[in-house]
């Protein structure tokens, strides 16, 4: 689907956009109505035959009762529903592959992560309440797929923004006070907002000036683009502060968010400055042939003279498994120069002879 916003915190346009996004209403279908019921059968025998204390809040889960969980009601059967559920409710195929749904080893272990705390152990009363409340549904739905742990946060690579923040002052004349600048995986869009306000500290005239942010997942772009974070209202009331004199300046920084695979050489191309934090080498995207083709469309995209920034922290020690030398290297083959820089890695594509 093709999806691009210009951001706003207007709420009537955020509402609309969201209906153009999200299904209002109940949904009534019948099919997932009997998923649900089967689902209510399943769990009543699991907990019949289950030994141990069925989970509560706070209940300190044990390589047993995960085990048991899991041969007596497996993940992947819950999983099912909820994907059946999302399905119906959206207006786009939901990427739930990299939520909870899909990362938690039982049911037990989502019961544990998942914030705000789920009431009950059985997913049927979930699935019940989802199905009927759009509102709750909403709310879900991006909790699911922006959790308190993703990253989501200003200033995450400070050294990456103090090294920005110099090339920024140094490459002002060079560039006549404008600037053409891409967030590439984007995510709930903080790392963009921040670019935009190096790029006014720095001096450039910011009406002459554009920050893309672009993401694959329709749910973080929406919040990138609204600061909309109905799961969160503290976290929703902190980006909007942060971001509101970014919107709203005479001289702003002109902004969009769209839907986009990193791997893709975009219509939107001569950038000055690409950014693609947090996402190549690490779990998501590491296999050598993904790495080497996300790298090289990027690159594709720069400017001579143009720069591209990868910083690198992830968890799980993805860090060694692809270091920043390998990203480095890739660089270097599609004709970046590599950049010392203090996170992660850099290249500047070389400037053309006069």
């Amino acid at each position: 689907m093709e999806l691009s916003y210009t951001p706003t915190l207007d709420p009537a346009a955020a509402g609309r956009r969201l209906d153009r996004l999200l299904v209002p209403g109940a949904l009534r279908d019948p099919g997932l109505a009997r998923s649900v019921d089967r689902l209510v059968a399943a769990f009543r025998g699991y907990a019949d035959s289950y030994p141990l204390p069925l989970w509560a809040p706070g209940l300190v889960l044990t390589s047993e009762m995960r085990g048991l969980t899991e041969a007596l009601f497996p993940m992947a059967r819950v999983r099912a529903v909820f994907e059946l559920l999302f399905r119906q409710g959206c207006r786009f195929p939901p990427l739930l592959s990299g939520s909870y749904l899909y990362s938690s080893p039982s049911w037990l272990d989502l019961l544990q992560r998942f914030r705000p705390r789920l009431g009950e152990a059985d997913p049927a009363a979930t699935l019940r309440a989802l199905a009927g409340d759009p509102g709750l549904r909403t709310r879900f739905l991006f909790a699911l797929l922006l959790p308190h742990h993703f990253g989501g946060a200003f200033d995450r690579y400070p050294g990456q923004s103090r090294w920005l923040a110099a090339w920024l002052r140094d490459n002002l004349g060079r560039l006549g006070g404008r600037l053409r600048a891409l967030d590439s995986a984007c995510g709930s869009g903080e790392g963009s907002y921040g670019l935009a306000e190096l790029i006014g500290a720095a001096g450039f005239r910011g009406g002459e000036c554009l920050v893309h942010g672009s993401t694959l997942e329709p749910i973080e772009l929406f919040a990138a683009a609204h600061a909309f974070f109905p799961h969160d209202a503290q976290r929703e009331r902190d980006y909007r502060a942060r971001v509101a004199p970014l919107l709203t300046g005479g001289d702003a920084v002109t902004m969009k968010f769209h839907l986009e695979e990193v791997g893709k050489v975009g219509s939107e191309r001569d950038y000055h400055l690409i950014l693609c934090n947090g996402l190549l080498g690490g779990p998501l995207l590491h296999q050598p042939a993904e790495l080497d083709h996300a790298i090289g469309a990027l690159a594709a995209r720069l400017l001579p003279g143009g720069v591209l920034l990868a910083a690198d922290r992830f968890h799980a020690g993805w860090r060694q498994l692809v270091p920043a030398e390998q990203l480095r290297a890739l660089m270097r083959a599609h004709g970046l120069v590599p950049l010392e820089v203090p996170e992660g890695a850099g290249g500047a594509k070389k400037r053309e002879n006069r």
